[in-house]
């Protein structure tokens, strides 16, 4: 009979000195596991110390999109075990309770044990960076439908779907299950496909054939020096330059801009003088043109120059020689004083483009000679009238330079002076907003006209004067845009 009650009270007597030993040492008690982690018998920090360093620091994931595989720590995707919180879950298994319920928990732990759910956390701003840096890597980008040439022979190649990871809902499903994902170790990159622009390859292959039989050449023109350059393109390079697009019934042929890009920008190794062509503003417009046969001028730019400041030089002086109106010299060196230039000091000079702010109209031009004292007037490269001016005397002179028509005014009024101007066209800014242009003999308030017998001699404050017949022709022929040329 006491045997029989020894074995009866036996086993509660241990399971009640287990429970006490645990509950004063506060330990957290046999059978209390997080997934593999056992953390019977430590306290509250040892337990925290314990899951940090197994699920934050050891712990692996594999990413993968089941082509690519890559093995990334937690913190790589953002994921973390918040390792107190998760240790304070397991230190209250049988604990916060009454006394029968807590010993039960605890004995349901001592047999069948008991699982904590981890508290997972996830930053979604380090997430996202790591599957975007993961798509650097990953992404296959389409193979468009394409033109292959050998020689005569022109045929098509069909394109090729390209893939990219899917980020918006490989995110939803790692922020949805963070706690799964780094248990289970693993994280499924989902992939979407990248659909190529043009599938279609029924392309007009005669049609793209007697493209590539028709000579193509490329046209320059240098506003400044008033030359155009001409630089033939082989046939080869032209066919390489061929891809497809998507049209309306069928593919159609294109140019691709980024080689043309760069075939523009190898041309100007040809040239010289600071002229460039700016291949970021005409390889669209060019390649449109290519394509639809219709003649296209490139307009050379220019690059900023300098000069070295000679004994006895003044910015007058400098602007006369490099054709630049002083005050655009002055507001490009503001740190030079402009009453005592230092010997040997380069000065920036400004590009001749900041002249020329309008479309340049290409085959006409008005060529000014200060010394000859005449205008002569240029339409396809001939001669098309010539007349007798006056130009600037010597304390307010006439500008050289290369200039544009930029204003039509046919009754210009000029207060400093009290001059009406007939028909006036200007082309430069001597000083900010005030502009020096080509008119007709001008009047006063008055009515008496000025300088009509001293054409032929300089004579106005800078402005360039015609006849009155003339320069309403010219004001009539001159469209804005029209290059001005100002020799000294």
């Amino acid at each position: 009979m006491l045997a029989t009650v020894a074995a009866i009270l036996l086993p509660i007597i241990i399971l009640f000195g287990l429970f006490a030993y645990y509950r004063v040492s506060e330990l957290i008690y046999p059978g209390v596991t997080v997934d593999r982690t056992s953390l019977q018998g430590m306290d509250l920090e040892e337990a925290a110390v314990e899951l940090y360093k197994n699920w934050n620091i050891e712990q692996r994931i594999l990413a993968t999109d089941g082509l690519h595989s890559w093995q990334v720590t937690p913190a790589d995707l953002g994921i973390s075990l918040n390792a107190f919180e998760t240790a304070r879950a397991a230190y209250q298994v049988g604990r916060g309770y009454s006394l029968l319920a807590e010993i039960g928990q605890v004995v349901y732990s001592l047999r069948n044990g008991w699982q904590v759910e981890p508290v997972v956390e996830i930053d979604p701003h380090q997430a996202r960076a790591m599957l975007e840096n993961l798509n650097l890597q990953v992404t296959k980008p389409p193979i468009e439908a394409t033109l292959k040439i050998e020689g005569d022979q022109i045929t098509t190649l069909p394109g090729e779907l390209g893939y990219a990871i899917n980020i918006e809902d490989t995110m939803k499903t790692l922020q949805d299950n963070p706690g799964e994902v780094l248990l289970n170790g693993i994280l499924r990159i989902l992939l979407m496909p990248l659909p190529p622009t043009v599938t279609e390859t029924t392309a007009d292959l005669t049609e793209i054939q007697r493209f590539l039989d028709t000579p193509l050449t490329l046209r320059a023109y240098d506003p400044v020096t008033d030359e155009y350059f001409e630089w033939p393109v082989p046939r080869d390079t032209l066919a390489n330059w061929l891809i497809l697009r998507p049209g309306d019934q069928r593919a159609v042929v294109a140019i691709d801009e980024n080689l043309l890009s760069a075939h523009l920008s190898g041309l100007n190794q040809n040239l010289d003088n600071g002229s460039f062509i700016d291949a970021a503003i005409y390889s669209s417009p060019l390649a449109q043109s290519i394509i639809t046969g219709q003649p296209a001028t490139i307009i050379l730019n220019h690059t900023p120059g300098q000069y070295t400041i000679e004994r006895g030089d003044t910015l007058l002086k400098i602007s006369w020689r490099t054709g630049i109106p002083f005050w655009m010299i002055a507001r490009a060196n503001p740190e030079v004083d402009a009453d005592n230039l230092s010997v040997g000091y380069e000065l920036v000079i400004p590009s001749k483009d900041e002249l020329l702010p309008l479309p340049i109209v290409l085959d006409k031009r008005i060529v000014i000679n200060i010394e000859q004292q005449r205008l002569r007037v240029y339409e396809n490269g001939k001669l098309v009238s010539k007349h007798l001016i006056s130009t600037g005397i010597d304390r307010s002179p006439t500008q050289p330079g290369i200039f544009q028509v930029q204003t039509h005014n046919r009754k210009a009024y000029a207060s400093i002076w009290d001059l009406t101007m007939p028909n006036f066209l200007g082309i430069y800014e001597a000083w900010p907003g005030f502009y020096n242009g080509i008119h007709g003999l001008p009047t006063l308030s008055n009515g008496r006209r000025l300088w009509g017998n001293i054409l032929g001699r300089p004579a106005s404050y800078g402005c360039i004067i015609l006849d009155l017949k003339a320069a309403e022709d010219l004001y009539r022929w001159a469209e804005d845009g029209v290059i001005v040329e100002i020799k000294p």
